[in-house]
């Protein structure tokens, strides 16, 4: 198999994506495509019965305005955003957004470049508080996680394991937006909630739970840290997690879930 670049990958996404919009509005066909992939990637481990078979059943609706050739066009392109995302967290999605020229079917919506995210998260710096080894990430506009993901690059390039060592609760008035940063945050491995809501009017619509929140138990490991905090253990109490780590020798990519 012959390597392709990330700028041919990216390329062959905007013409793959440019096939499939040739009869529909372009924001809705990527629309369509962030919702079905989420929804796939959200349903692995969904454990809610009720809400699983409603997300599939909006998957339904969704797919069959399609051909059976551009329903596997949009499979395609997520295993392109899987390559594109395969050895650093970045926003992939938004950039494509972007160069889509999407943002201006959408009164203005722009998505922060990933050299800012990470210049903005090297600068706020990226280590757990005392007494934690994990850092909490909350990103009240979200849009497609760029920030995020420039933190889990940030600690990485200090050694240290994003699945572990860091959780984020993201949330964003825009549905398609929050479902981007989904996408992208769960094929990182990174253990989040993503919100669909208004953070000013304290609105929760939606919420999706990555995979990596669900396998790394962040239930238990929130609930735990929340009570030492309300007990007021000391920093030096705290317990090192060896797997907060990693060598050099361990690989520093995407870990994908199928």
């Amino acid at each position: 198999m012959t390597h392709r670049t990330f700028a041919q990958l990216r390329a062959e996404f905007i013409r793959q994506f440019n096939a499939l919009a040739q009869h529909k509005r372009r924001y809705e066909v990527f629309r369509d495509f962030v919702t079905l992939s989420a929804i796939s990637l959200n349903n692995v481990m969904e454990p809610d019965a009720e809400r699983k078979a409603a997300l599939e059943s909006e998957y339904m609706g969704i797919i069959r305005a399609y051909s059976h050739e551009q329903a596997h066009g949009f499979a395609e392109l997520l295993g392109l955003v899987v390559n594109m995302l395969e050895h650093t967290p970045q926003d992939v999605l938004g950039e494509l957004y972007m160069e889509l020229d999407l943002g201006n079917e959408r009164a203005g919506q722009f998505f922060t470049p990933n050299t800012i995210s990470q210049f903005m998260a090297r600068l706020n710096g990226v280590e757990p508080p005392p007494g934690q080894n994990f850092v909490r990430v909350c990103e009240p506009a979200c849009g497609a996680g760029g920030m995020v993901l420039a933190i889990a690059q940030a600690l990485i390039e200090n050694g240290k394991n994003p699945a572990r060592a860091m959780w984020a609760q993201c949330q964003d008035i825009d549905r398609t937006a929050a479902l981007m940063c989904f996408i992208q945050l769960s094929l990182w491995n990174i253990p989040a909630v993503v919100i669909v809501g208004d953070t000013l009017a304290n609105e929760v619509r939606e919420c999706f739970y990555t995979p990596a929140h669900y396998m790394g138990a962040w239930d238990y490991r929130l609930a735990w840290a929340d009570s030492r905090d309300r007990q007021g253990a000391k920093p030096e109490e705290a317990t090192a997690d060896q797997s907060e780590s990693f060598t050099p020798e361990e690989p520093v990519q995407m870990r994908w879930i199928f």
